[in-house]
């Protein structure tokens, strides 16, 4: 029988000033060349057309959130990979991305289509928000410098390397850069609180040049009765994520992207695919996973829009009803002990 104390999350390599993906990450082939670029979309028979505004407001309509400040742990969906939860008296935001696009420019780059259910000032007060990584779809700077203005008192979580460029945009909030496998225990209302920065298998770069630059991960919540992790954008690590369910678990909620993988010779390194989310879930003993990153922006692959909910729910329709689902953009799930 394993000592959970002895279990140990692998290590970023870094080298040069540059982060990657440990060779213990055997489903890490590497990003796609120019030459792959060119073949996917070239040859690739591209399936993401956009639905119509009426099939979408049928199948991923947009509500004002009701949100639930008063159970022991709620979440609710505000798209792609954008998760308010409240935990044990504390509100938590993962990746907070509002814009209209995933992009350094409002002019081209991924549209959103389904706009985010809550403006800025309706959020509740939020004490923790934390970043996976750099990408544009995941780190909205414009977002993260409002929700800052507005929860001055707040703290940021983010991935090594990050803390530079979110200072410069949080005003006073405060940063904290972790590694892999780190903790931090805060004290909210007389309440301990830990913050884990969880291994992802993903790749960082939001300039031309700064590709690896900065360290990408998952994150998880640990109250002193509930549990909530996200996994941020991730490829198949599921050693590490066995290894985060015999320490950790079980979660009471893990929120888990399901979205942008196909072509999946193209995209399996760096995004796990719906039946992977499934496995995921298993890892790491969730009693409940929320299907995440989908139906909210373009997403740069080729699966057809809504398909990788209907996935999601075929992959787990063994599991017990209701342990695996998705949300309604501003819809708010709430925690029931099974």
């Amino acid at each position: 029988m394993t000592d959970e104390s002895s279990i140990e999350f692998a290590k970023p390599d870094y080298i040069n000033g540059r982060f990657g993906n440990p060779k213990s990450f055997t489903d890490w082939k590497g990003l796609p060349s120019p030459l792959d670029v060119f073949k996917w979309k070239a040859l690739e028979h591209n399936l993401s057309l956009i639905p119509t505004e009426e099939v979408l407001e049928k199948n991923l309509p947009v509500i004002s959130p009701e949100y639930d400040l008063k159970s022991e742990l709620s979440a609710t969906w505000l798209g792609h990979a954008t998760v308010f939860v409240h935990l044990e008296g504390i509100n938590f935001i993962t990746d907070p991305v509002f814009a209209t696009r995933a992009s350094p420019s409002r002019f081209f780059g991924p549209r959103r289509y389904r706009k985010p259910p809550s403006k800025f000032n309706e959020l509740p007060e939020i004490n923790i928000g934390v970043i996976s990584h750099n990408h544009y779809d995941h780190l909205d700077a414009e977002a993260v410098k409002q929700i800052s203005l507005l929860n001055s008192k707040m703290t940021w979580f983010v991935p090594l390397g990050l803390k530079t460029f979110m200072d410069s945009i949080v005003g006073g909030a405060k940063v904290i850069e972790k590694n892999w496998g780190e903790t931090e225990t805060i004290e909210f209302n007389g309440k301990q609180f830990t913050i884990l920065c969880t291994p992802a298998q993903h790749w960082s770069q939001r300039g031309v040049f700064d590709r690896f630059k900065t360290l990408w991960s998952g994150w998880a919540l640990l109250g002193s009765q509930h549990k909530f992790f996200y996994t941020g954008d991730t490829g198949f690590c599921d050693e590490e994520y066995k290894k985060l369910g015999k320490k950790y678990g079980p979660f009471q909620l893990a929120a888990i992207p399901i979205g942008c993988y196909c072509p999946r010779w193209f995209m399996q390194s760096q995004h796990i695919n719906p039946e992977e989310a499934v496995a995921i879930h298993k890892h790491v003993k969730a009693e409940y996973t929320m299907g995440i990153h989908f139906g909210t922006y373009e997403m740069g692959s080729n699966e057809p829009y809504l398909e990788p909910r209907e996935l999601f729910l075929k992959a787990g329709e063994n599991l017990p009803e209701g342990e695996i689902f998705t949300l309604g953009h501003g819809v708010t799930w709430k925690y029931q002990q099974k």
